[in-house]
């Protein structure tokens, strides 16, 4: 029997691949979804799976386990251009958090189909890995969604929750929801 005492089976982890799972089947269902519940699911998620990576163990990587990437470019351009379409004309925002807008000289305008692609490409990897159950490779899984935290997709969580809430209100307001 496989020993689950490691911390890749911890309370913390089981809970940040529930709330992957729940923001990678929406990202996955935006086809099927209204903007409005497609918003108003993704603005409570992007904390929640925020909230959870913060919560996740460090783990030691070593660089020959690289894990598979199971998101092709084509996975990842086709539920980019479906959110793209739910968003109707609200996917541009204005980057505020990006680092080149430090002395106020240049403005960075972002997608919010990109950064929730991104975000999703990311906690994907780590639940495919995660549900082979190999603990190295669940391990290694653990180091690069934690680095990739700190890194990316942890930024991109914060900054696009801001883009997310305007746009939830303005289609709220502009549909009566």
């Amino acid at each position: 029997m496989e020993d689950f005492q490691h911390a890749e089976y911890s309370n913390e982890v089981v809970e940040f691949v529930i709330a992957a799972k729940a923001f990678c089947d929406l990202v996955e269902q935006a086809a099927a979804e209204e903007k409005v519940s497609f918003l108003a699911r993704l603005q409570k998620l992007l904390p929640l799976v925020y909230l959870k990576g913060c919560s996740l163990p460090e783990r030691e990587g070593d660089a020959t386990g690289i894990n598979e990437e199971v998101v092709t470019e084509d996975d990842y351009n086709y539920l980019r251009e479906r959110v793209w379409q739910l968003m109707a004309g609200d996917d541009d925002y204005l980057e505020v958090s990006d680092e080149s807008t430090r002395d106020g000289e240049m403005h960075v305008v972002a997608s919010i189909s990109e950064k929730v692609c991104d975000i999703y490409q990311d906690l994907k990897n780590f639940i495919s890995a995660y549900q082979h159950g190999m603990l190295d490779e669940t391990r290694e899984a653990l180091w690069h969604v934690n680095a990739n935290f700190e890194l990316y997709w942890g930024r991109a969580c914060v900054s696009v929750s801001r883009a997310v809430h305007a746009a939830l209100y303005r289609a709220i307001d502009e549909t009566g929801y």
